[in-house]
């Protein structure tokens, strides 16, 4: 796993430095230049994914999660949580499970519209008790309410991954970005939207 890290460490450096060296990049012709890092100052990302965690174990699931993105540095978080955790009120106690997943990396601009994206993270599994007989009130600022079960981790039976794969992010305009990603532990897409462009329509 140290092997891992030093070297998305020492490639992210190396990516940095060819940055600053290159200045506005390479020029491939005059209307195509690449790695244009200086573009990645110009976006600062917030958004929504949605996809799989636990991929390629008995603990697949669908979920929702969430991303951001600041002058190029990638981070985002997906969790299932446990299947009954939501459900009516009941004497029983589930056998549940949950997932999750969180991941960071660097957006390297290959184009002015493409970038790809080394990542790596961490991935946990692990198993518990669902009690449908107790709920809990979750109160929000506007007033709102939601109920829930709590749920119990059984000892030993948490697995800690490390996580390690890559993605890429589509550009199609200043307003937003596309991304799909595949990690050893999760595959997913989502969305995440420029607040400076959003910001710059409000001066």
């Amino acid at each position: 796993m140290k092997q891992y890290i030093i070297a998305f460490i020492a490639f992210i450096g190396l990516s940095l430095s060819a940055s600053a060296q290159a200045g506005s990049g390479a020029v491939l012709s005059n209307e195509i230049k690449l790695f244009e890092f200086p573009l990645n100052a110009t976006r600062i990302e917030a958004g929504f994914n949605f996809g799989q965690v636990a991929s390629f174990s008995d603990y697949a699931r669908f979920t929702f999660g969430a991303n951001v993105m600041i002058a190029g540095v990638y981070l985002d978080f997906m969790s299932a949580d446990p299947q009954h955790k939501y459900g009516p009120t009941s004497d029983t106690k589930w056998d549940d499970n949950r997932a999750f997943c969180i991941n960071a990396g660097y957006q390297i601009p290959i184009l002015k519209w493409l970038r790809v994206m080394p990542l790596v993270g961490y991935a946990q599994t692990n198993d518990g008790i669902t009690d449908a007989s107790e709920t809990y009130w979750d109160y929000d600022e506007d007033g709102g309410s939601s109920t829930y079960h709590p749920y119990k981790v059984t000892p030993g039976s948490r697995l800690h991954y490390f996580n390690y794969g890559g993605g890429l992010s589509i550009q199609p305009c200043k307003w937003f970005s596309i991304n799909l990603i595949g990690t050893r532990h999760a595959l997913y897409g989502g969305i995440g939207v420029n607040l400076l462009e959003i910001a710059r329509l409000r001066q």
